[in-house]
């Protein structure tokens, strides 16, 4: 998106002051199109950035099905703006008068500050000057649905089993989750949010058989009634080890259903995903034939 960044002007604050003139005090001396790009040795430069022009593209189709925002957040950029991450800030010299007039004989200078660099970077932070009552384009919806899903925390608690680790061919093992479950939330800058409900856990034992659907579980005695398996053959063929010896990787994910709201309103945002599914949990499960039980661990 970015094809040309050309930098105008390079000025520090310690010329100013060698000037006889503080930073508050300079003309402003980034006009527009140019604007400020601050370095993280106090100096600054006045760029322009050129994206190569309008391609038309509103955003509301892109991806459909995915569940990534559309930049990278960091730090102080809380929201999207196509692929940026950006912010807003207090407007004040050497920042260039917002272009135009004023809209209104109220309007005060504003500015929204962009990273054009590398996330967790020193930019190129690119301001952007408007008048109150002259906002730029917000993100479109389908931008904001996507920055207030990548706020959601999709993490999930350690798979646990019974029995721990080691188990005989057809003995019931049961799976749950050491942590409780939850309704999961995330918000964006401009008062979407995202609200995940938890439909269903989903255990793959780990042997080649099909996945099963369990509720959330937090306790053993839950899972002896709600979530089990027997496995109906050794685990000598297993992609893991438990203590040196072949096991099979259990695994656990959870989906959650998606819905948005606007200030406490109900919202459809055509192409936006409608579940989440959570990174797997795992825990390695050895099962041992009854004729073959190992006595000794190491």
């Amino acid at each position: 998106m970015l094809t040309r960044l050309l930098t105008l002007v390079l000025m520090s604050f310690g010329a100013l002051v060698a000037a006889g003139t503080s930073p508050a005090a300079a003309d402003p001396t980034c006009t527009p199109p140019a604007v400020i790009q601050w370095h993280s040795d106090g100096t600054y430069s006045c760029v322009v950035i050129d994206d190569g022009g309008d391609d038309g593209d509103d955003g509301d189709d892109g991806g459909g099905g995915t569940s990534e925002p559309t930049c990278q957040l960091w730090g102080q950029f809380t929201y999207c703006v196509g692929t940026t991450a950006c912010h807003d800030i207090p407007w004040h010299p050497p920042m260039a008068l917002p272009p135009g007039p004023k809209p209104n004989p109220d309007s005060e200078p504003r500015a929204r500050e962009c990273d054009y660099g590398v996330p967790g970077g020193y930019g190129p932070y690119v301001v952007t000057y408007y008048w109150s009552g002259d906002e730029p384009q917000p993100p479109t919806l389908y931008e904001q649905a996507l920055t207030a899903i990548g706020q959601i925390d999709l993490t999930i608690p350690s798979l646990e089993t019974s029995p721990d680790g080691r188990t005989l061919v057809f003995l019931p093992v049961w799976f749950w989750l050491d942590g409780g479950a939850g309704d999961r939330t995330g918000s964006s800058a401009f008062g979407l949010v995202a609200t995940a409900v938890l439909d269903h856990v989903d255990v793959d034992p780990g042997d080649g058989s099909p996945s099963f659907a369990c509720p959330w579980l937090t306790t053993a005695e839950q899972a002896e009634e709600e979530c089990s398996y027997s496995y109906d053959h050794d685990s000598e063929d297993g992609t893991t080890t438990w203590h040196g010896k072949p096991a099979h990787l259990a695994s656990v994910t959870a989906t959650w259903t998606l819905s948005f709201t606007i200030n406490g309103t109900p919202v459809v945002i055509p192409n936006a995903p409608a579940t989440l599914t959570s990174e797997a949990s795992t825990a390695p499960v050895r099962v041992d034939e009854q004729g073959s039980v190992v006595t000794e661990v190491g």
